[in-house]
């Protein structure tokens, strides 16, 4: 008995020393995203309401990205103006954000702040984004978690930008891949990202054709 107890506890004290750090975490998911020519994911996005102060209704969003400039982002759920919109960048063919929903076409320029949304949904963002957050940050221990049946690292974070009080990201272990990103200010939940599915697809130039 005190053999197996003795294991057990050297397995435990094992498994907590073999834990990756926060900026190991963080680093493995701006890795993913510097070496990954070609992603897909969907996700469901929360804000909240201000009229409220609770997270408003859930949005619903599809990106398809090339490296190094390929995108475009489907809006699946957002509103009765805006779903089923599909947001095209692809600066061989122009240098201009084309959106189309049936038979309107719109285009914008990529400064455009009615698409700064569009660039902030890719990978190398995300990881950039978190590990500016990260900096100056107090860092609770990693945790390894389970998340809607994925195994993933879970890192919180205070940072030093006050907009901000604290970041949550689970990410998962083998893929590296983001599952959920809240982010909390003062007032409690700001945002939530929840990413429902991801895959890595044999994407072409092709496929972004406006």
């Amino acid at each position: 008995m005190r053999t197996m107890l003795a294991i057990t506890l050297l397995l435990g004290l094992g498994w907590a020393q073999s834990l990756p750090t926060p900026q190991a975490v963080l680093n493995r998911l701006s890795q993913k995203a510097k070496t990954t020519r070609a992603y897909a994911y969907q996700w469901d996005y929360y804000k909240r309401d201000p009229s409220t102060g609770k997270l408003g209704a859930k949005q619903v969003y599809k990106l398809e990205f090339l490296k190094p400039h390929y995108r475009k982002l489907t809006i699946i759920q957002r509103d009765l103006f805006s779903n089923g919109a599909v947001l095209t960048y692809n600066p061989d063919q122009d240098s201009k954000v084309h959106a189309r929903k049936g038979i309107i076409h719109r285009t914008y320029a990529p400064d455009d702040p009615e698409v700064a949304d569009f660039f902030r949904t890719d990978l190398e963002w995300i990881a950039n984004d978190l590990q500016r957050l990260f900096k100056g940050a107090k860092a609770e221990p990693v945790q390894r978690v389970k998340y809607n049946n994925r195994d993933c690292f879970r890192v919180a974070f205070a940072p030093k930008d006050a907009t901000y009080t604290r970041v949550v990201l689970w990410l998962e272990v083998n893929d590296s891949m983001p599952i959920r990103i809240e982010y909390h200010d003062a007032k409690g939940l700001y945002s939530v990202r929840e990413y429902t599915d991801y895959s890595f697809p044999n994407l072409k130039v092709d496929d972004f054709r406006i």
